[in-house]
This record gives C-alpha cells, sequence and structure tokens, in this order.
C-alpha cells in the first residue's frame, strides 16, 4: 500500500500578472488558505475582489490573504515570507508565477527553513516537486474552469446573455439546429433570399407572441420584391422546422416550431451562432460552452455607465479560454482586432481567439488569412463548416 500523501493546507502564491497562474494550484490541491504576496498591486481592492470572486464561483470557499512588499528588494521579501511562515506553519510556495527577485528569495527560504516547493510544468499540464514536495507529484492536473471564472478572474463579469439565452441544449432542441444547419449548408448561396421574405413576414406583433405566419408569397421589402422560396420552405417542414405549412392562392402559412427556430430563420447570423453553439456541446470536449455572452469589462454590474462587449460563442477547455466570433457575411479586420483584444483582455496568454465565417476567405483573401495568422486569430471559413471540420478546429483552437 502506498503511503497516504498529505496536501497542503496553505498555499503561497508569487503574484503573477498571468491571472491563471494565481489561482490554478488552488483549484487543484484545493487548500484552505492562500496566500498571495507581491507588489503593491496586491493592495487594489478590484485584484482581491476578482481572484475571491473567481474562487467563489468555482464553489471554492479557500480564505484568502494578501502581502505586498517590495519585490525588488530580497530582503524585504526573505522578511515577509518568514512572517508568513510563521503565521501558516506546514505551507507550500508554488514557483508557478513571479519575478526573478522573488524566486531567489523563496530559493533562499527554502533552503534555511526547508519549506516546500512546488511549480506548474507547462510543457507536462502537472505539477513537480521542486523541493521537499512529494504531493505536487501525486496530483493529476485536471484543471475544469467555467466562462464565469475566467471573467471575474480578470475583473469582468456577465451581465447578460444578448439575443440569445439558452440555459442548457436539450436533445430536441440540438436537433433541430441541426436539421436547420443542413438545409442551411445546401442552400447557402440563397438561404439570404428566405430569410429577407421571413425577416418581412415575421415581424411580431406588438401585442401578441404568436409563431404563426399568413402573407403573400411574393412581397415588398423597401423598394425591392422579395419572393417565398417554395424549396426551402418544404424542406424545413419536412424536418419538422416549421408546422402546418399551406400555400394557397398564393398566400404561405405555417407556423414557427418554437421562439428560437424563429430565431434562427430569420437572422444568418444567429443561425450560424446556435450551430458552433450546438457543435461545441456535442463534441463533448469543452468543460463549458456559453451563448451571446454579454461582458461587463469592470464587473460592477449596478454602475449606469459600464464599458460591455457581446461574444457570441465562448468556450473553456482546462485552463484555455476560447472566444469565437461568428460572421455570416465576409469579415473584416476590424472583427479581427474584436475578437483578439477580447481574447487578451479575459484570457491572458492562454485565451484563444476564433472567426468564424460563412465566406470562403482561404482561397479568395489571402491577405486576410495572414494577417489572422500573424495575430493569432484561427480562422473557420466556409470551406471548414461545409466540410463538417468545425468541431476539429474549434477543438484544436483550444490547445495549449
Amino acid at each position: 500500500m502506498e503511503p497516504e500523501v498529505n496536501l497542503p493546507e496553505t498555499i503561497v502564491e508569487i503574484y503573477d500578472d498571468e491571472q491563471i497562474y494565481n489561482v490554478l494550484a488552488i483549484t487543484e490541491f484545493r487548500p484552505k488558505n492562500v496566500v498571495y504576496i507581491g507588489t503593491r498591486k496586491l493592495k487594489s481592492k478590484r485584484i482581491k475582489n476578482s481572484l475571491i470572486a473567481c474562487l467563489r464561483s468555482l464553489g471554492l470557499e479557500t480564505k484568502c490573504f494578501f502581502y505586498s512588499t517590495d519585490m525588488l528588494s530580497l530582503n524585504a521579501i526573505i522578511d515577509e515570507l518568514k512572517h508568513i511562515c510563521e503565521l501558516f506553519p506546514g505551507l507550500v510556495i508554488d514557483l508557478t508565477g513571479g519575478s526573478e527577485v522573488a524566486l531567489v528569495a523563496v530559493g533562499m527560504i527554502a533552503k534555511e527553513l526547508g519549506v516546500p516547493l512546488m511549480r506548474y510544468d507547462r510543457y507536462e499540464y502537472r505539477y513537480r516537486d521542486i523541493y521537499n514536495c512529494p504531493c505536487a507529484e501525486t496530483l493529476v492536473s485536471s484543471p475544469h474552469f467555467s466562462v464565469g471564472a475566467f471573467l471575474k478572474l480578470a475583473g469582468g463579469d456577465i451581465k447578460e446573455h444578448g439575443h440569445l439565452n439558452l440555459e442548457s441544449l436539450d436533445s430536441e432542441t440540438s436537433e433541430d439546429i441541426f436539421k436547420v444547419w443542413e438545409i442551411f449548408k445546401e442552400k447557402h448561396h440563397t438561404w439570404h433570399r428566405l430569410v429577407s421574405f421571413l425577416q418581412q413576414v415575421s415581424k411580431r406583433p406588438s401585442d401578441s407572441d404568436s409563431l404563426e405566419v399568413s402573407a403573400q408569397t411574393v412581397i415588398y421589402s423597401g423598394d425591392k420584391l422579395v419572393n417565398c422560396d417554395t424549396l426551402i420552405m418544404c424542406e424545413l417542414a419536412n424536418a419538422g422546422i416549421i408546422l402546418d405549412l399551406r400555400f394557397e392562392n398564393g398566400r404561405v402559412s405555417f407556423r414557427y416550431k418554437s421562439e428560437l427556430m424563429r430565431s434562427c430563420l430569420i437572422d444568418t447570423g444567429i443561425c450560424l451562432e446556435l450551430y458552433v453553439y450546438a457543435t461545441a456541446m456535442q463534441s463533448g470536449e469543452f468543460d463549458d460552452v456559453q451563448l451571446s455572452v454579454v461582458v461587463d469589462w469592470d464587473g460592477d454590474l449596478s454602475a449606469k455607465i459600464n464599458t460591455i462587449n457581446e461574444i457570441d460563442v465562448m468556450l473553456v477547455r482546462g485552463q484555455v479560454p476560447v472566444f469565437v466570433s461568428c460572421k455570416s457575411g465576409t469579415p473584416s479586420v476590424v472583427a479581427l482586432n474584436e475578437i483578439k483584444t477580447l481574447a487578451g483582455r479575459f484570457g491572458g496568454e492562454n485565451g484563444r481567439a476564433v472567426l468564424v465565417t460563412m465566406a470562403e476567405v482561404r482561397n479568395r483573401d489571402p491577405f486576410f488569412c495572414q494577417r489572422a495568422a500573424d495575430m493569432n486569430v484561427t480562422v473557420i471559413d466556409n470551406y471548414d463548416l461545409v466540410n463538417d471540420r468545425l468541431a476539429k478546429k474549434l477543438t484544436a483552437a483550444a490547445r495549449l
């Protein structure tokens, strides 16, 4: 029988600007206490609250303590660490973050007092026993974060879900999304005509939530005539996405199966977002998948004036958050900059930016693709989508 290995009750974290490494060991070892030591930054309420909020969102009740000192003074760091060792006997120091001066100080303390040291191996994805810390080698690293935890860690928060809000994805809804997608994939060159027609005839009456529609098969949209695509409508009816479809005397009548299917059919962008969301969910490769996430940058949801952005789809796999922007048309460089900024701001060095588009950019716009590659933005275009490569590309984007 192997000897029992005691996990540490207290972990000391050398505060690092890369926020994931301030909480990774806490989520893995789940200690009673975590002690952060760093510069004057640790006096900031915003930083303290962000770390605590992240841990609480993951269900961890670990008590957090914060100590600040001159992190460029070897003596100051040593004195602070000795004080912490007296207050928290039996602690372990995590060397994953922090400056070179701090690491030298920790090494001197460890040698003098026999303090155990461990470090996360970013290449082997596991903790290593650096000095006198056998418990580090016994843990199989398998971090699980949520979308909300990553946003809170960066000082933000989920304000709400925007134009789409799916708390969960049941099998029937998932099947419906994929049924629409299969039809869309085959008819995507003419799909926009159907969308234009449905947008005009599906305008909801102000006093009704009815899903029923009755209209002429040829109508005006502004100064243009828009025809009902009877072929696609029949395919949607055969798939059970629209019900009670009838064509009589130059009119069409039908009923949407649900509010979600109406949203999906009258907006190509929503159709694409739902497909990305459902594909990521079905893949089973992600710890969390969220749709239409409205992010508040400073996490103060009560403020009247906030900086907010909407992320079409956000995924988390282990310690890697993936930020996905969906564009039904040809994307611009602005779209690249926007999703890259969000990935960097709320995901740090592990944040991944992905742009999904129905446009054929790979063969038609090499300059755009080169710019995306230079910015480290993964582009998933029409070729990938129609060849069912979305799940594979999303999973590849989420690798460390």
